[in-house]
């Protein structure tokens, strides 16, 4: 498929004025994952994780990540992409060329950090998968009224004959096929699908379930062999929403108990901002849901074994208040705050040891959220808007400890 990089981008890939909110929530829910090339991130990782080859530092990733959500937030053309990232103070540094050590050969060369081109692939790659993923997210939600995908082909003027192969196909949506081909399925590629009713994939033609085929590749960092769908670029061969969705499941399921950080983080990022947790906060879902990670050395301090922190029907009804309620965003916010935000221990005579953390909003508002500590256990007890002045004092008056800043 061509890309043609002097052309600005298709207004049918563009999210403005803003995008379906599974699609920001996909790409906000991932990790950081430092790497050399593109062949040391597994397709499994890339549904959790945001990486660059050659980008290696935590804190230029970061950077790099805000530059993309703000770029998928505000539906940014890539031409305003380019000059945010380029004007951007920390990504300044990482552009030209530079010589930098291989840690899997050790081998010291001269490579390619940031350019134009790399930026491209950076901006179209990320956003498609991100597009992709959260209509996933819909697809799945819908599907008893829009049971079938149609496989289309992007505007491109030139298509992989793979690609091209499967226009107009038309299959259930839990067909295994679209655990693989959900596009997009290569670098460039701008094929999507239509999710359409029962009546209209019978009036198009269900199609026979399709073979396929597969070729071995080999990645030639690691030595390892793969199969991966003839057609499809290696690391595009699975469904991003798909296995974030299926993450999400597991933890409801219990699971994730030994899945790695990145993979349950990222599960419970989506499980705090997603659907269920609102019901939760209804007090309408008769669940207890896993939606925060206590890393084990916090665990340790204030003497609890749990990993995941939970809320229940009980407990959802005392987040947030009528005039202020709990947004999708700030219980996102408090989950990655009790993972690496600022934590104090509180421990008073006579009532259970809780952990305490602020946490702003989108509006910069001010939330004090409470966890009660159990010896297996941890459960979000209260989240409520407060002053500064006033977390301040109850820190004081309360004994509140800061075990991490």
């Amino acid at each position: 498929m061509a890309d043609h990089p002097d052309r600005p981008d298709r207004p049918d890939y563009s999210f403005t004025p803003g995008p379906p909110p599974e699609v920001a929530r996909f790409f906000r829910g991932k990790g950081l994952h430092p790497s050399f090339s593109w062949q040391d991130v597994e397709p499994e990782e890339h549904a959790v994780a945001f990486t660059v080859a050659k980008m290696a530092e935590l804190d230029l990733l970061k950077a790099a990540k805000a530059e993309v959500q703000r770029a998928i937030d505000e539906g940014l053309t890539f031409e305003t992409f380019q000059k945010s990232w380029r004007g951007n103070d920390r990504l300044k540094e990482w552009w030209g060329k530079a010589r930098q050590t291989d840690p899997v050969t050790g081998e010291s060369k001269v490579v390619t950090l940031g350019s134009p081109r790399r930026l491209r692939t950076i901006y179209r790659t990320n956003l498609r998968a991100a597009r992709a993923a959260g209509q996933w997210e819909r697809i799945e939600r819908t599907k008893e009224a829009l049971p079938y995908l149609q496989y289309r082909l992007g505007p491109s003027e030139e298509h992989r004959p793979a690609h091209a192969a499967r226009a107009g196909l038309v299959l259930p949506v839990d067909d295994p096929f679209w655990s693989a081909w959900m596009p997009p399925n290569g670098w460039g590629c701008k094929c999507w699908v239509r999710q359409i009713t029962r009546a209209r994939a019978e009036a198009l033609g269900v199609s026979d379930p399709p073979q396929i085929p597969t070729s071995e590749v080999v990645n030639t960092r690691t030595g390892e062999v793969r199969d991966v769908p003839a057609g499809i670029d290696p690391g595009f061969d699975r469904n991003p929403g798909q296995m974030r969705l299926a993450h999400m499941q597991q933890l409801l399921d219990g699971k994730l108990a030994d899945a790695d950080e990145a993979t349950a983080r990222a599960a419970l990022r989506d499980m705090a901002s997603s659907w269920m947790v609102e019901r939760v906060l209804k007090g309408q879902s008769g669940a207890k849901v896993s939606i925060g990670l206590l890393p084990p050395e916090i665990g340790d301090v204030v003497g609890t074994t749990a990993r995941f922190a939970k809320i229940t029907d009980e407990y959802g009804l005392k987040i947030g208040t009528k005039d202020t309620p709990a947004t999708p965003e700030l219980m996102r916010r408090i989950s990655d705050g009790l993972a690496e935000g600022p934590l104090y221990h509180e421990a008073r005579e006579g009532r259970a040891p809780a952990l305490v953390q602020p946490v702003t909003d989108e509006t910069g508002a001010l939330f004090e959220v409470v966890w009660k500590i159990l010896p297996g256990e941890v459960w979000l007890s209260t989240a409520h808007k407060t002053t500064r002045r006033r977390w301040q004092r109850r820190v004081k008056d309360n004994g509140r400890k800061l075990i991490r800043e």
